[in-house]
């Protein structure tokens, strides 16, 4: 993997989409052999005095998929070799779902970011979706949105 950088470059798509089936599909499809990168999740994120603990991430989805208002990110990493290093769900403050993956980059060359970000574009059917570097999602659609238009 000659060129490759030290950084890696994200891929994230925003869908309407806010549910256990699409989350599982999205992992399945893209690091089908994965490992939760959390021992515990807080609600809300990040809480010193969290209202709930979850142990497993497919509990705490489950429950952000109920609850439509709650921000909140989960990480799994790839445990396969290869370009793709992890995976991410946000849920944002409004009832959507931002959808991300993390991969090598040759940046300046584009070639291996572009391909994921329009496989995953193509997966969840949006045309909401953008790449950066080591950079993390607004949790908000609206704001996510504004960052796809610059």
């Amino acid at each position: 993997m000659t060129d490759i950088k030290e950084y890696f470059a994200d891929c994230y798509v925003l869908t309407d989409q806010r549910n256990k089936e699409h989350i599982l599909r999205f992992l399945d499809h893209f690091i089908p052999d994965r490992k939760e990168t959390a021992d515990e999740y807080e609600v809300p994120r990040y809480s010193t005095q969290p209202s709930r603990i979850f142990r497993k991430a497919e509990n705490l989805i489950s429950y952000l998929s109920e609850n439509k208002s709650e921000p909140h990110g989960i990480y799994w990493s790839n445990t396969q070799e290869g370009y793709l290093r992890n995976a991410q769900v946000f849920f944002t403050n409004d009832g959507y779902l931002i959808l991300g993956i993390s991969c090598y980059t040759k940046y300046p060359n584009t070639e291996i970011e572009e391909s994921f970000h329009k496989e995953l574009l193509h997966l969840c059917s949006s045309e909401y979706g953008y790449i950066t570097y080591e950079d993390i999602p607004p949790l908000n659609s609206l704001e996510f949105k504004k960052k796809v238009a610059q």
